[in-house]
């Protein structure tokens, strides 16, 4: 019941809200996506596709907005979005010098973890990245895990090509543990057939993700990230966000 009526009342906002009835929203708006960043984002048979697609465009469907989704390699992608050529990004982290030609959702889309990961049963603690030292750690070749982790000394690292063979070394238990971007390891994991063999143990760093729009568009780009707003939390609110990230790694 309470659901029932937090969501009838998020509906009378969005429909009765100042930005609503003002200016109205787009028939229409044309967002880019890297498309290479499963499972957040990413191509399929030539379309865009993953979780923040799919919430993209229940968001989209519950405003009565067509969405078409353009996979552009990222930095052409924002300048073309800075420019006006394209409505917006499909995600973006928040920064003061894009932050002058984009609106930001205030609500996220999704929020990225740095983590550590074990297999589980190992009985592997880790409260900060000094419990690392005398365990064997797996990571990526040339991949930053954020400057804290980097700058530490004496770790015993096992550099793979990919993300893929590290999950089999951590499978294997030939690695004690993992450095990773949580969702897209769990849905690597799953892919090889190994959904719900690890954890997290220690959560490094997080980073906020948010649906952006150009500010060429006026307020009518202010309009739609307010009501984006207004439909994401109530897609939270329902729990559907947790389900469509189930679908990718679990």
């Amino acid at each position: 019941m309470k659901t029932k009526c937090l969501t009838a009342a998020m509906m009378f906002l969005l429909f009765f809200s100042p930005a609503f009835c003002g200016y109205g929203l787009a028939e229409k708006i044309v967002l880019t996506s890297m498309g290479d960043f499963p499972p957040y984002q990413y191509e399929e048979k030539g379309h865009a596709t993953g979780i923040d697609a799919d919430i993209v465009r229940e968001v989209c469907k519950r405003l009565g907005i067509e969405l078409e989704l353009q996979i552009v390699p990222w930095k052409r992608g924002l300048r073309m979005v800075e420019e006006g050529d394209y409505s917006g990004l499909l995600t973006a982290l928040h920064t003061e010098e894009r932050s002058k030609f984009l609106y930001f959702t205030k609500e996220t889309v999704h929020i990225q973890k740095n983590v550590i990961m074990a297999r589980k049963g190992s009985g592997i603690t880790v409260k900060g990245l000094e419990d690392l030292k005398g365990k064997t750690v797996g990571v990526v070749r040339a991949f930053s895990y954020g400057p804290e982790f980097d700058k530490i000394q004496g770790l015993i690292k096992e550099v793979c090509n990919e993300q893929k063979e590290l999950i089999k070394l951590l499978d294997k238990e030939r690695i004690d543990v993992a450095m990773a971007v949580e969702q897209p390891f769990l849905f690597l994991s799953k892919q090889l057939g190994l959904a719900g063999r690890f954890e997290t143990v220690h959560v490094i760093t997080e980073f906020p993700v948010y649906t952006v729009f150009s500010k060429k568009l006026g307020e009518k780009g202010k309009a739609l990230s307010e009501q984006f707003d207004t439909v994401l939390k109530q897609i939270k609110a329902e729990g559907l966000e947790q389900q469509i990230i189930d679908r990718y790694v679990k």
